[in-house]
């Protein structure tokens, strides 16, 4: 196995950092407030979809190096794992996402700390047993070997399918989201205008 150290090493730890960083910081801003748009929504959700499907690449292209088609047919759970934690969400999220106006006169939505918080630590956690198994070294080259033992193939197969899981439970907060967004606007535009006092 390589050794881990090198320029290769140092680039895996602060790019994992910036990422679980930038991964914290969201979270906080999710549970205190954070301000909507509807392109910030799309990018971020974007950004997840990246994260597990640049985790999910690496196990499966093990998976099929050590177990042939058999391992291709991993594909089919990877895709619908997340697919099915997004139908599960976005009606929750939907009736539950809380707007509000801001003094700065943008509007602003608040979420329960659940969501973020785990898809939060999972990633660590699936990125973490990954260095843990095969080093820094492997992990920054996005290629683990062929030759994993089938016990911690099946580990990784497991942990990446939570993290897909809380994955598509964050594409079901996206689409909440956008979609209570919508709830709220139409409720505010239907809204009676308050009558003017008597004069």
């Amino acid at each position: 196995m390589p050794s881990p150290t090198g320029p290769d090493v140092t680039e895996g730890v602060v790019f994992l950092v910036l990422i679980v960083a930038l991964l914290a910081r969201r979270t906080y801003r999710l549970v205190t407030g954070v301000r909507y748009a509807s392109d910030r929504l799309a990018v971020f959700a974007g950004f997840y979809v990246f994260l597990f499907a640049a985790l999910a690449f690496t196990t499966l292209y093990a998976a099929v190096g050590a177990w042939g088609t058999v391992g291709g047919l991993l594909v089919a759970p990877y895709v619908a794992v997340p697919a099915a934690a997004a139908v599960l969400a976005e009606p929750y999220v939907r009736r539950i996402v809380r707007f509000e106006p801001r003094g700065d006169g943008h509007l602003y939505y608040r979420l329960p700390w659940l969501i973020p918080v785990l898809y939060l630590v999972l990633f660590v956690l699936r990125f973490g047993l990954e260095l843990a198994i095969f080093g820094f070294a492997l992990v920054t080259s996005f290629f683990l070997p062929t030759s994993i033992p089938v016990g911690l193939l099946l580990v990784l197969v497991g942990v990446d399918l939570l993290f897909g899981f809380s994955t598509g439970l964050l594409i079901g907060r996206t689409v909440g989201v956008y979609r209570g967004h919508a709830d709220f606007e139409k409720a505010a535009a239907s809204a009676p205008l308050p009558s003017a006092p008597p004069g």
